[in-house]
């Protein structure tokens, strides 16, 4: 079945769904020891109201056959990859009877305006809860598969140790002992980020801050955000801002008064619906994934005169 744009915003129900991509490797540079890869510091994500087609809707007019385990999406990306893997082509497939199947769109406009070409024009993959590798820009096509998809973006690059958190250990990795996954097993864990302040300026004793940051989930809408002022010893509840839907950034706000001056940290933790709470633990893989240890950010008060 062939789909112009104008069949995708003319024959087709439109749908809008706020949602985080993250880079899979967002915060990589975290990793001790140190992985190969971009070093990401926090920034390698972004948040938005994405407008499209639902999926399933297009999967149901096309007609998927009994056999089909997996949908396969293809764009126009073309790039140098791999010698001799077939890794020119980037392809990521959904198991058909992954849940998100039923979220997922094919977005068209972003903020409610047509999809900048920097994020995909004409169409690009939105797969809520899941990392930005299968977020396919440009996507011009869809396959039914009847087997597993083995090319090299499935079956060989981003794939993670088959362990609760996706972590292991650099001897085990060595010792041959890891059984990988596609990261796509994984939903992006819960997070959150301290946005201010950022330490570049001293606070003063006595004068109220405002500690305000962003915090998001893969497995459903964040319904706590804790803030501590003491480096984890004790924790606090922030207040939440506004609620754009399950796989959006939720906003908080948190008034700290400090009483004495000195150097202080301040570190933040989320909690989902799932019940899922950011871990004060490290995860460790060679792709260097699925990092969501709680963030800290160090500050000096300064007495008042």
């Amino acid at each position: 079945m062939e789909l112009s744009l104008e069949d995708l915003l003319t024959k087709f129900k439109p749908v809008s769904i706020a949602a985080v991509n993250q880079c899979s490797g967002n915060s990589r540079s975290r990793f001790q020891p140190r992985v190969a890869g971009g070093q990401w510091g926090n920034g390698a994500m972004g948040n938005a109201l994405w407008t499209g087609v639902r999926l399933k809707d297009l999967l149901e007019a096309a007609g998927v056959k009994p056999g089909t385990v997996q949908i396969q999406f293809e764009g126009l990306d073309r790039g140098k990859g791999p010698e001799n893997l077939g890794s020119g082509r980037f392809m990521k497939s959904l198991d058909l009877d992954d849940p998100v199947v039923e979220e997922t769109i094919l977005a068209y406009a972003m903020n409610g305006e047509p999809l900048p070409m920097l994020n995909g024009f004409p169409v690009r993959l939105v797969v809520p809860g899941k990392f930005a590798t299968y977020w396919l820009k440009h996507v011009t096509w869809i396959r039914a598969l009847t087997e597993p998809d083995k090319n090299f973006w499935m079956a060989t690059a981003y794939r993670v140790p088959d362990t609760p958190n996706g972590s292991t250990t650099p001897e085990a990795v060595a010792a041959g002992q890891v059984k990988t996954v596609p990261i796509g097993h994984f939903n992006m864990p819960v997070r959150s980020f301290i946005i201010d302040p950022d330490g570049t300026s001293p606070l003063v004793v006595g004068m109220p801050v405002k500690i305000r940051g962003v915090a998001f989930s893969g497995h459903g809408k964040v319904v706590k955000v804790e803030i501590s002022t003491d480096d984890g010893k004790t924790w606090r509840p922030a207040v939440l801002g506004a609620d754009y839907g399950k796989y959006s950034f939720r906003t908080f706000e948190f008034t700290w008064r400090p009483s004495q001056p000195g150097n202080y940290v301040i570190a933040v933790r989320a909690t989902d619906e799932k019940g899922n709470t950011q871990p004060d633990a490290p995860v460790w893989n060679p792709g260097g994934y699925l990092w969501n240890k709680i963030e800290r950010q160090e500050v000096v008060v300064l007495a008042a005169k």
